[in-house]
C-alpha cells in the first residue's frame, strides 16, 4: 500500500509541473498581448498623425475649399456663422428632428444675449430657442425648438396682422436684396408662410408663399418648428437670419420679445451659412469608409467645412463645446501638430481608447484651417479581447485535455503494471505469458505491452527448458549410469569378460560426455551467436556442397536436393548455417522411415529465400509442434548410442533468429512426413 501511494505522488508531480507551465504560458501570453496593445496604440498614433498630415498636405493652398473671405471681420464671422449639415436621408416635416440623424449637441442656442426686442426694455421672459440647419436635395431645412411659457396661435378672423401670435421670422438675401418671411400657425400642424414688409405686420402680395413649408409641434415647455425652403434662395453668398417672436397676451397680442441669430448691433446684417464643402467631401470620400474613424475639417474661424457622416452622431472633435476639440483646434490654428490619447465611453457603455490628432492647413504662410482626425482603438481592443478569450479557452481545453490524458495514461500504466505483476507468482513461477492490457494499442505503451509479452514468452521457454532438464536428464543419464553399474557387477561375477565390460563402460561414459556437451552447447548458444561475424554468402553454393558431403557421410540415407538456377545471397555466417542444417538433418534422419527420402529445396519469392527440408516419417502431434523450440523434448527413439534430448531444434531456432529469419515445422498435407521451412531475407 505504501508503494502504491508513493506511485500516486510521483504521478501527481508531473501534473502539477504541467499546470504551472500552462499557467506561466497564460500569464506570459497575457503580458505579451498587453505589450502588443501598447505597441499597436503607439504605431496607430504615429500612423494617424501621418494620415492627418497627409490630408492637410492635400488641402494646402486650396483657399477655395475653405470659402475664404478676407474682407469680412473675423469676430463677425465667428459669431454670425450658421453651420448647415448634410442630411443623409429624406426628411418628413412633422415638427420633430428624429429623422435628421444629427445629435442635438450640434444645434446652436439663442437666448437673452441674442434678444433684438423686448417690450419693457428689459428681457425677463423665459424665451430661448435652439436652431439646427441642414441641406438635402437642393433644399434648406431648419429645426427650431422654442422654450416659451405660453403658446399663442394666430386668429386670422379677428386679427389680420401677422405679428399678433407666436411666429418665426426669416430674412433671406434674394437676388442681392433682403426679403422677409413670416411663418404663422392657427393650430398645431402645418404653418403658412407669407412675404411681409419691413415692419413684419402685413403681407406684400396677400398670398401665401407655397415654396416655404413648415410644421409646428406643441411641446410641454414650448413648441418646435420644422421648415424647408429652396436652396437657391440663400443665394451665392449663403446668407440667412432666423428670429423667433413671442406673444404672451392673448387679448392685446403685442410682441413681447424677439430673439434672433444675430445680436442687435448687427441687425442690418445676415448670418453666414457654412455649408459643408462638397469638394472636400469628395476628397475625404475614401476615408469615410474607415471604421471608427471621424474626420473634421474647419477653417480659421473654427467653422466646420466638412466632416465624415459619423461625425454628426456622437460627441466628437467637431463639437464646439467639446474641450478636447477646442485644444486640438487651438493648437492646429497656432501652427502646431497635435495628437492626444484619452478614454471615452461608447454607445454600449464600454470604455475605448481614442486617438485624436490635428494638423494645420496653410495658404502660403497663413493658416487657413485645420484637419482633425479621431479614431477609436476599438478594433485593437476587440482583437485583443478576442485573442485573450481564445488564449483562455485554449489554455482551459489544453489543461483539461492534458489532465484527462495523464489520468488515462496513469490508469493504463497501472493496469499494465498490475497484469505484469500477476504474470509471476509470489514463488517466482511464470504463470502468464500473454499480456492483454494495451495489447492492441498503437503507441509506446502498446509496444511495451507486446514487448513484455514477447519477453515473457522467451522467459517461459527458458523456464520450461530448465524445468524439463531434471526429468529428461534423469532418464537419459540413468541409461549409461545403469550400464556402468551393470558392468561393475559383471566384473565381480565374470572376470573373464573384462574386455567386453570395459568396452560397454567406455561407451556409456562417451554417452554421458555427449549429453554434457549438448547441454553446454544449448546453454551458451546465445553468447556464441553474439560473437559471430556476418558476411554475404551464396546459399545455393553452400547447400549444394553441404548435400554432397552429407550424402557421403550418411550413405544409407537418400538425399535429394532441388538446386535452382543462379545464386541466392544472404547475410550470415556459413559455419553457423551449416550447424543449423546439421541439427535439422540429424532430426530428419532420426525420424525418417526405412528406405525413406529427405528432400532439400531452395526457392525465392518477394525478397525472401525459403529452404525446406522434408522427410518421410511419422507426423508430429500438435502439442509437440508448439513446444519444439522451447528446449529439451525427449524422443522415444533415444538410444544408448545416440541420446535424443530435443535440444537440436532449440539451437536451430536461435541460429535462424541470429540470421533475421524464421523456422517453422509442419506436417505434410498428405500426412506422409514432416516439413521444416527456413525463411531468410535475401540481400
Amino acid at each position: 500500500m505504501k508503494q502504491y501511494s508513493f506511485r500516486l505522488r510521483i504521478g501527481r508531480g508531473p501534473l502539477v509541473i504541467i499546470c504551472i507551465i500552462l499557467l506561466m504560458i497564460f500569464v506570459l501570453g497575457y503580458r505579451y498581448f498587453q505589450e502588443m496593445k501598447l505597441l499597436h496604440l503607439q504605431v496607430q498614433t504615429e500612423a494617424q498623425l501621418l494620415s492627418t498630415q497627409a490630408i492637410a498636405k492635400v488641402l494646402h493652398e486650396r483657399s477655395d475649399l475653405f470659402f475664404y473671405s478676407s474682407e469680412l471681420d473675423n469676430e463677425w464671422i465667428e459669431k454670425s456663422s450658421l453651420n448647415v449639415f448634410h442630411l443623409p436621408s429624406a426628411i418628413d416635416l412633422n415638427g420633430q428632428n428624429n429623422d435628421w440623424n444629427i445629435a442635438d449637441s450640434f444645434s446652436h442656442r439663442y437666448s437673452e444675449d441674442s434678444a433684438l426686442y423686448a417690450q419693457d426694455s428689459s428681457y425677463s421672459q423665459p424665451l430661448a430657442f435652439d436652431l439646427l440647419l441642414g441641406e438635402r436635395a437642393e433644399t434648406i431645412y431648419g429645426f427650431v425648438k422654442v422654450e416659451d411659457s405660453k403658446l399663442i396661435f394666430r386668429d386670422p378672423i379677428k386679427y389680420r396682422r401677422l405679428d399678433n401670435s407666436d411666429h418665426i421670422r426669416l430674412i433671406i438675401k434674394k437676388n442681392g436684396l433682403p426679403q422677409r418671411y413670416v411663418l404663422v400657425a392657427a393650430q398645431p400642424g402645418e404653418m403658412t408662410a407669407f412675404e411681409v414688409h419691413e415692419d413684419w405686420r402685413h403681407t406684400v402680395t396677400g398670398q401665401p408663399e407655397y415654396q416655404i413649408k413648415a410644421f409646428l409641434e406643441p411641446l410641454e415647455e414650448g413648441y418646435s418648428v420644422e421648415f424647408q425652403l429652396p436652396y437657391a434662395w440663400v443665394g451665392f453668398e449663403h446668407r440667412l437670419v432666423v428670429m423667433v417672436a413671442d406673444v404672451d397676451d392673448s387679448y392685446l397680442r403685442h410682441v413681447k420679445t424677439v430673439i434672433g441669430t444675430l445680436p442687435e448691433q448687427w441687425s442690418g446684417e445676415l448670418n453666414q451659412l457654412i455649408i459643408l464643402s462638397y469638394p472636400l467631401q469628395k476628397i475625404l470620400a475614401g476615408l469615410e469608409r474607415l471604421e471608427s474613424t471621424r474626420i473634421c475639417v474647419v477653417d480659421r474661424h473654427r467653422r466646420v467645412r466638412t466632416a465624415t457622416p459619423s461625425i454628426t452622431q456622437t460627441v466628437n472633435i467637431c463639437d464646439k463645446n467639446y474641450e478636447r476639440s477646442e485644444q486640438l483646434i487651438s493648437a492646429a490654428l497656432a501652427g502646431k501638430s497635435q495628437v492626444m490619447t484619452y478614454q471615452r465611453k461608447n454607445k454600449q457603455g464600454e470604455i475605448n481608447t481614442v486617438i485624436a490628432s490635428a494638423e494645420p492647413v496653410f495658404l502660403k504662410e497663413d493658416i487657413i484651417g485645420a484637419v482633425l482626425l479621431e479614431k477609436d482603438s476599438q478594433d485593437i481592443l476587440t482583437h485583443q479581447r478576442k485573442t485573450i478569450d481564445h488564449l483562455v479557452y485554449a489554455t482551459i481545453v489544453i489543461f483539461f485535455g492534458i489532465v484527462l490524458f495523464i489520468l488515462r495514461l496513469s490508469f493504463r500504466i497501472l493496469r499494465l503494471s498490475n497484469e505484469l505483476n500477476s504474470a509471476i507468482n509470489s514463488e517466482g513461477r511464470l504463470v502468464k505469458t500473454d499480456i492483454q492490457s494495451e495489447k492492441n494499442a498503437q503507441d509506446d505503451l502498446g509496444d511495451l505491452s507486446r514487448g513484455a509479452s514477447d519477453l515473457l514468452v522467451r522467459l517461459s521457454r527458458y523456464t520450461h527448458f530448465l524445468e524439463t532438464i531434471p526429468r529428461t536428464l534423469r532418464h537419459e543419464i540413468l541409461n549409461p549410469v545403469n550400464a556402468i553399474s551393470l558392468g561393475l557387477q559383471q566384473l565381480d561375477s565374470s572376470p573373464e569378460k573384462v574386455a567386453e565390460i570395459v568396452k560397454k563402460t567406455k561407451r556409456s561414459i562417451l554417452q554421458l560426455e555427449l549429453i554434457v556437451s549438448r547441454l553446454t552447447e544449448a546453454a551458451h548458444i546465445e553468447e556464441a551467436l553474439a560473437t559471430d561475424t556476418m558476411v554475404k554468402i551464396d546459399l545455393v553454393s553452400l547447400l549444394s556442397e553441404y548435400v554432397e558431403n552429407i550424402q557421403q557421410l550418411h550413405s544409407t540415407v537418400r538425399f535429394q536436393f532441388s538446386q535452382p538456377k543462379g545464386t541466392a545471397f544472404i547475410n550470415g555466417n556459413d559455419l553457423r548455417f551449416v550447424q543449423l542444417l546439421d541439427k535439422i538433418k540429424d532430426n530428419a534422419i532420426n525420424h525418417t522411415r526405412d528406405e525413406g527420402c529427405i528432400d532439400i529445396a531452395l526457392t525465392r519469392e518477394a525478397g525472401l529465400i525459403y529452404v525446406t527440408i522434408s522427410n518421410d516419417g511419422p507426423l508430429v502431434s500438435g502439442t509437440v509442434l508448439k513446444a519444439l523450440f522451447t528446449g529439451i523434448i525427449p524422443s522415444h527413439k533415444s538410444t544408448i548410442e545416440t541420446p535424443h534430448l530435443g535440444i537440436g531444434l532449440y539451437i536451430a531456432y536461435h541460429i535462424i533468429q541470429s540470421h533475421q529469419g524464421r523456422i517453422a515445422v509442419t506436417n505434410r498435407h498428405d500426412n506422409s512426413g514432416v516439413i521444416v521451412t527456413l525463411t531468410i531475407p535475401e540481400v
